[in-house]
């Protein structure tokens, strides 16, 4: 954080107890909860502006996401900093997927009171812009979709009759919260609510979608304005459609490279507000990014000085800031095509809550936005050019009263020279006026000046300092005007007759013009100057405060019910309010520091936190404390626990959830977030000597490997084949197979194409050498989506041993644990490790030290960490990927005054196992507050709660590996109760579609007792036809009091092509698809079959070939009967040059064949491989690393040369 030159700012040396003042607010007021019955208000907007009770009002918003700070004493911390610098208005998502573990089930408590939040915001006296998607994006978990809602058939974000049911249950619930809580009620803030997210689709289907929404809103009792960010697609279904801007894009890694800034002016319609729903206020950063201190500075103060005020020269009258606050993806929340744990952002106000450089540039212009009425309606005019050609100006003009704003900075946004230049302004042909001074643009500097100007009593003609805000205190006018240290200065008031001057503090040349009846004041921008104006008329005098832009930062301005009140000196201010001539200010301080304050009431003497600040009325300024010195604990005492016990072959898997679905991906399983463990068991032939992989783990995911315990590797690829040891298989008997998928959380679906439905998990295991088939069984986050910790929720724990054992508890008991130091230099092997500690804290009261978790270790190490603060899971490590090393653990989470544990769960992928690297307790900063943070109440260990499910019996079934299409098989089911007896028993064989049975598939077992197996068999027929080439046959039993059933897979593939050459596209094949179905001779097209068009790859059709989007895996049974394949492959034109890939093939899971990423227009590329003797081949299209959006891979001309 930038700190001010606070000292410039303290020595206010006259005597200001001003007068009560009816200034009217632009944002509400803070307030206690009513009593009286509340009055209704009206929200609307003009051709200009939004409206409240008819009157215009400019919106300075900023983003902020209270799901991402789940800790809710902190949201006032948050709301408060936004609203005293500058925000009247906070831009909140409301994330569906927080609320939601399983369908018709709904939180709204704890972390996620989202009505103590509108109270807080209410309370605060901020303007709330709601956003409940359905589809939120936001670089989180599905774009806000639940877990639960991947396993839809219909399309997201369409007419679909299950979505729109699903999207109609969360806005159920959300809605009448949020019209609980509207401004029009009287009752809360919320001023305008966003229908849908970023939705661009200009389709009939997209408009009877949004109006479905809108119907849905009103229907719910939502009256304050509809508004939108679809860059104008659904003006007719809106009241305010507004707009998304990022012109600095989102890759920080050349943060000192700007790109132009774009003139939205013409984004506006004739009848509604400039809305800029999103506007650039940092930018997300990757899994291997460079970080977001890159991100803050390719977004820093200068930028936002910038383009904000470029904003306000193209009209824009309401304007939204992504992020205020970013905070942090905790737990399973970051989607990770985007972002990390941290959602930094680069914002004002950083994850830790720290206020940063770019704040105080924000509060400047929110407070002058909020003082200048006539910019809620402007005109662009044209006006005569600088006298320097390097210097851009733009002005706009309000039609009714004449105020004109020009803003000022260089034609081309990288000039970072120092010029001067000289602009015809408030009828003047050349200013400054005053020889030998000019107007300084400095680099990227931009100013924003205004000009003819009713600035409360006083008539501004113009100032080249930049005005920060005005208003009437009592009986006097205070206006603060600043501009960069030791530059020239100068400011022109009209009256009617010569006024007296009195300069109470700094330097000034005063010129009257008895013509004109122009008074100018020339001055240097240095520390602050005070200059106190009186008409001769004896009308308002004016108090004009002249400072630099560190003097300007160091004052706060708060609006009371008795008027405004202006104070320098401390890090922040909070809260002001009046009591019996007592006004009682709150804030922060990081230092001693002197406070004065100017207030527009009667008062006698003012408090700070609740104590007596004597002095801040006058000119001594009230010394206000810093925060005491901390000392913190080191982190040692740590103990360890190996914990890997599902990759040894004699573990208990038989409560394991049965694969008996034709996929493997853990959303069909109910298991939503964090890792997967897989189990897998088959009879050897012996002849195995690989096994195929497939798998979807997102970006940053990855999967280990066991095979009968031993371990063969892991990888982030979507397919790769691990080689089988000599002597690790058991030919003739169980094997198995067993995979931990270090899963990411679900895609976004930011092009509405369901790439959330991306599959996590296995998507495919295929034995190279033999054709014998697996069986699975899968486990998750204990519970699934019955959560047996709905406090955290769902997204705050996966499936790892140690997760369901409740290993990252307080209370857990691990006495037993042997004592570790860190960093852990131990030789293990790859698994799971985890480390606990503990530590006290006593942070003095009062005080506010943010604190976090840092990790240093070696990045040649293979190893990702689960970190784990009392039970939340604050952060994901990935020791060799990065950006992130510290992770900041918010007050609540963490207990300030009392004991916290610390568990970190360590995935180590190499076969020696890596240790724990370093970890520290880091304080980010130390601040004296009012506030206070209570600990959350959140449960620890439970022996009952946290512990894997015991199974109560075993079922298996027997199969043949192969049975042909058409043919008749044996099947058998065995079930086996295994400590009581099994009453009322039944079984039940399910078989794929279109096979059938020689006897009934529900057999009644009756009562079995315990340690007795019972088998029932039948004769099955194969489905005919071409596909599926794989099905899965299930057993399951019920009795009283439980179930049990198990799965197995069975093939039936084709047959081997004949000799010639074949077009793959007419052969029968299997496939795995990253959106839609993998389409025959023409592109992916959308999401159902047959939807796409003629192939083509930058501009050459293709008459055949298989269209496929990422990840996809097109597999093609030969037989061991071809020898070569041949295709052009490419980005299909259907994406308009978007989308990156990458394409493979694999021979019975060998690569033959890859090219390196190809792009949107990018010409075809000729692809060939050797395939002799592979039983099958693989198509593989991956995307090119930046998510799989638009990734719409051709396989032109793909052909196998075969016998």
């Amino acid at each position: 954080m930038r700190t001010p030159l606070r000292a410039a700012a303290l020595a206010v040396t006259t005597v200001l107890a001003l007068g009560a003042a009816g200034l009217t607010a632009t944002a509400p007021t803070a307030q206690a909860r009513p009593k009286a019955p509340p009055a209704a208000h009206t929200v609307g907007h003009d051709d200009h502006a939004l409206t409240i009770d008819g009157k215009p009002l400019s919106i300075w918003s900023g983003e902020f996401h209270y799901w991402r700070l789940p800790s809710p004493d902190a949201w006032r911390d948050v709301l408060q900093k936004m609203k005293t610098g500058g925000f009247n208005a906070a831009s909140i998502y409301f994330d569906w997927d927080f609320h939601s573990p399983k369908p018709g089930v709904y939180d709204f408590t704890g972390v996620r009171d989202v009505d103590k939040l509108l109270d807080i915001a209410r309370e605060v006296g901020i303007y709330v812009i709601a956003r409940p998607g359905p589809y939120i994006n936001a670089e989180t978990d599905g774009g806000g979709f639940p877990g639960w809602l991947v396993t839809q058939k219909g399309k997201a974000r369409t007419t679909a009759p299950d979505y729109l049911a699903a999207a109609d249950e969360w806005l159920s619930k959300i809605d009448p919260i949020l019209a609980r809580h509207q401004l029009t009620n009287g009752t809360g803030t919320v001023i305008a609510y966003q229908v849908e997210n970023e939705y661009y689709q200009d389709t009939p289907d997209g408009h009877a979608y949004i109006q479905h929404l809108v119907d849905k809103a009103h229907a719910d009792g939502i009256t304050v304005p509809l508004t939108g960010n679809h860059n104008g697609v659904f003006a007719k279904e809106l009241d305010i459609d507004g707009h998304d801007s990022y012109p600095q894009g989102f890759n920080c890694s050349s943060p000192d490279t700007w790109h132009g800034l774009p003139d939205l002016s013409g984004a506006k319609k004739s009848d509604e507000p400039l809305f800029l729903a999103e506007f650039q206020g940092g930018s997300f950063d990757p899994w291997g990014g460079p970080g977001f201190d890159k991100c803050r500075r390719l977004t820093d103060g200068d930028f936002e000085k910038a383009a904000y005020e470029n904003n306000i020269a193209s009209g824009a009258t309401m304007q939204n800031f992504y992020m205020a606050y970013g905070g942090t993806s905790w737990g399973w929340l970051p989607s990770p095509s985007a972002v990390y744990s941290s959602y930094d952002y680069g914002a004002p106000i950083r994850e830790d809550r720290q206020l940063s450089e770019k704040y105080l540039v924000d509060k400047r212009l929110g407070y002058l936005v909020q003082s200048v009425a006539p910019l809620t309606k402007t005109e662009g005019v044209t006006a005569s050019a600088p006298d320097n050609t390097a210097v851009l100006r733009r002005d706009r003009r309000n039609p009714d009263d004449g105020t004109t704003i020009t803003v000022v900075r260089h034609k081309d946004v990288n000039n970072k020279a120092k010029d001067t230049t000289h602009l015809a302004l408030g009828g003047y042909a050349s200013v400054p006026q005053e020889p030998g001074t000019a107007l300084t643009v400095d680099g990227r500097d931009s100013k924003l000046l205004v000009s003819d100007y009713a600035m409360d009593h006083q008539r501004l003609r113009y100032s080249t300092s930049e005005l920060m805000t005005h208003g009437t205190f009592g009986t006097r006018d205070v206006a603060l005007l600043y501009g960069r240290h030791g530059q020239d200065g100068e400011s022109v008031l009209r009256y009617a007759a010569r006024p007296g001057v009195r300069v109470l503090s700094g330097q000034v040349k005063q010129t009257w013009d008895a013509t004109s009846g122009d008074l100018r004041l020339n001055y240097t921008h240095d520390g602050l100057t005070q200059i106190l104006i009186t008409p001769s008329d004896g009308s308002t005098p004016l108090l004009l405060l002249l400072s630099d832009d560190a003097t300007a930062d160091t004052y706060w301005r708060l609006d009371t019910p008795q008027g405004p009140v202006l104070a320098s000196g401390p890090e922040l201010l909070r809260t002001a309010s009046y009591d019996r001539g007592v006004l009682k200010l709150t804030g922060d301080t990081d230092k001693a520091a002197s406070l004065h304050v100017l207030t527009g009431a009667p008062a006698t003497s003012v408090s700070w936190n609740g104590r007596p600040a004597p002095g801040a009325l006058d000119t001594t300024g009230s010394l206000l404390a810093g925060p005491k010195p901390v000392s913190l604990p080191s982190l040692g005492s740590w103990k360890v626990q190996r914990e890997t016990p599902e990759a040894a072959p004699g573990f208990d898997d038989a409560a394991w959830r049965a694969a008996d679905k034709p996929a493997l991906s853990a959303d069909d399983y109910g298991f939503h977030a964090g890792s997967i463990w897989y189990r897998g068991h088959f009879t050897a032939a012996g002849s195995e000597s690989g096994i195929q992989v497939n798998a979807s783990t997102g970006k940053g995911g990855s999967y280990l490997v066991w095979l009968n315990g031993t371990y063969l590797g892991s990888s982030a690829d979507a397919t790769h084949l691990f080689a089988v040891p000599g002597g690790v298989l058991k030919a003739g008997k169980d094997n198995v197979l067993a995979v931990l998928a270090a899963d990411m959380a679900h895609e976004q679906d930011w092009s509405a194409d369901d790439s959330h439905k991306q599959p996590r998990g296995l998507t495919s295991v295929r034995l190279v050498g033999s054709a014998k088939q697996i069986g699975w069984r899968l486990q998750g986050a204990l519970g699934g989506e019955d959560l047996v910790d709905p406090v955290r929720g769902g997204l705050n724990t996966g499936g790892l041993y140690g997760e369901r054992q409740g290993m990252h508890l307080p209370g857990y008991p691990d006495g037993g644990w042997p004592a570790t130091s860190l960093p852990d230099t131990r030789a293990g092997a790859a698994g799971v490790s985890w480390y606990r500690t503990g530590f006290d804290l006593d942070l003095p009261q009062g005080q506010d030290v943010p604190l976090g978790l840092t990790i240093s270790d070696d990045k040649a190490k293979h190893y990702r960490a689960l970190v784990y603060v009392n039970g939340w899971m604050t952060g994901l490590y990935v020791n060799d990927l990065g950006p992130q090393k510290s992770f900041p653990v918010q007050p609540g989470m963490l207990r300030t005054h009392g004991h916290n544990t610390v568990a970190i769960a360590v995935i180590g992928e190499d076969a020696a196992g890596d240790g724990l690297g370093k970890v520290t307790l880091d304080a980010y900063g130390n601040h004296t507050t009012p506030l206070r943070y209570g600990d959350i109440a959140s449960p620890g260990w439970s022996a009952t709660a946290n512990r894997d499910p015991r199974a109560g019996a075993d079922v298996r079934i027997a199969a043949p590996d192969a049975i042909a299409r058409g043919a008749v098989g044996e099947v058998t089911a065995s079930f086996a109760p295994r400590r009581t007896t099994a009453r009322d028993a039944s079984l039940t064989m399910r078989l794929p579609d279109g096979w059938t049975a020689s006897t009934p598939l529900t057999q009644p077992l009756g009562d079995v007792p315990a340690g007795r197996t019972v088998t029932r068999t039948w004769q099955v027929t194969a489905a005919g036809g071409s596909r599926p080439w794989s099905s899965v046959l299930s057993a399951a039993v019920r009795y009283r009091g439980g179930t049990a059933s198990a799965a197995v897979g069975v093939a039936s593939p084709p047959p081997s092509p004949g000799a010639g050459a074949h077009d793959v596209a007419d052969l029968d094949f299997t496939a795995t698809n990253g959106w839609g179905p993998v389409e025959r001779n023409t592109s992916n097209g959308e999401d159902a079959a047959g939807d796409g068009r003629a192939m083509s790859i930058a501009g050459v059709p293709y008459a055949k070939g298989l269209g496929v989007h990422a990840n996809g895996d097109v597999t093609v049974f030969l037989g061991g009967a071809c020898s070569r394949f041949t295709a052009s492959v490419g980005v299909d034109d259907e994406t308009g040059g978007g989308g990156s890939v990458a394409f493979s093939v694999l021979a019975d899971g060998r690569p033959v064949a890859a090219t390196a990423v190809l792009r949107g227009r990018q010409a075809a590329i000729p692809l060939a491989a050797d395939v002799s003797g592979a039983q099958v081949i693989d198509l593989v299209v991956t995307d090119g690393g930046d998510g799989n959006g638009l990734d719409h891979g051709d396989w032109a001309g793909a052909t196998l040369t075969c016998g």
